[in-house]
């Protein structure tokens, strides 16, 4: 433990005898981490779709996910906004990202995404059979790359925003980031192929909704650049709104479902991971 610390501050001390390296990492840098941390929805998803995994596996990265995702939302997000804008606009940027998400949410699932994590509809409808509706190839893929990517925007853009005025990307966020996606290309990748679309076309949608997310991350960090402390502090927030709402409404009801009391067990050992990865890295 000491022997990282140490490193760690000697980093610290090299990066403040160089004023160029303080002034942050630039919008490449948080496009790349971005997709650093969303390829592995891409890679799940692909492996979903051909071995098809039971929902009892998926429902145990969802649950791990769980911890993961509070503790990002702790330790990252609210904490850099606290210190960026003060309580009021972290606040405000919190349930602002929180309300959007919940309309957002609501809406697609009144046009068929109502369980994005589901090995067994792929994010489509209920919970054991599709209609007919749903069985059309444009609808499902439609629906998925926009469920996905409402997921994905808010991790996105934690990470360009993480490098505003820090030159080393976050690793807990990436790494929060990246696990918590394992299980929703997972069960998306299974679903959708058990609907009848071909592993090509879902691995096209799952690059289209990295595509998304990488792009969101470099807006994010290219339009707060020279934005004033009080709206970045919001933007930080507004991020760690859709990401707790996330947690609450998709990831930790369908890891309850197959997982029940293991859920706060494995959603325990995800929080105490990231707090470590945060301390040793921080």
């Amino acid at each position: 433990m000491d022997a990282g610390h140490a490193m760690v501050d000697q980093l610290h001390l090299f990066l403040v005898r160089d004023p160029a390296l303080t002034q942050g990492g630039t919008t490449v840098d948080a496009m790349v981490w971005s997709f650093v941390a969303m390829v592995s929805a891409l890679i799940a998803a692909g492996f979903g779709a051909i071995y098809q995994p039971s929902k009892k596996f998926t429902a145990v990265f969802l649950a791990f996910s769980c911890g993961l995702l509070i503790s990002l939302l702790c330790f990252d997000l609210m904490q850099v906004a606290l210190e960026t804008g003060g309580i009021v606009a972290a606040l405000s940027g919190f349930f602002l990202g929180l309300i959007t998400y919940v309309l957002i949410n609501r809406r697609l699932s009144q046009r068929g995404v109502k369980r994005r994590c589901s090995s067994t509809c792929g994010g489509l409808g209920g919970v054991v059979a599709l209609n007919a509706e749903q069985q059309e190839e444009k609808a499902t893929a439609m629906a998925l790359v926009f469920g996905a990517a409402l997921d994905g925007i808010p991790e996105s853009m934690s990470i360009g925003i993480s490098l505003l005025d820090n030159p080393l990307v976050s690793m807990s966020v990436v790494f929060a980031v990246g696990v918590a996606n394992l299980p929703e290309g997972l069960a998306s990748g299974a679903g959708l192929r058990r609907s009848g679309l071909p592993v090509s076309r879902i691995l096209a949608i799952w690059s289209c909704v990295v595509a998304v997310c990488v792009i969101a991350a470099g807006l994010a960090h290219s339009l707060m650049q020279s934005a004033p402390d009080l709206l970045k502090a919001m933007t930080t927030a507004f991020a760690g709104g859709g990401v707790l709402a996330m947690t609450l409404q998709t990831v930790i009801p369908e890891a309850y479902e197959e997982t029940h009391d293991l859920v706060s067990v494995l959603g325990g050992l995800g929080f105490a991971l990231a707090f470590c990865i945060v301390v040793l890295l921080h």
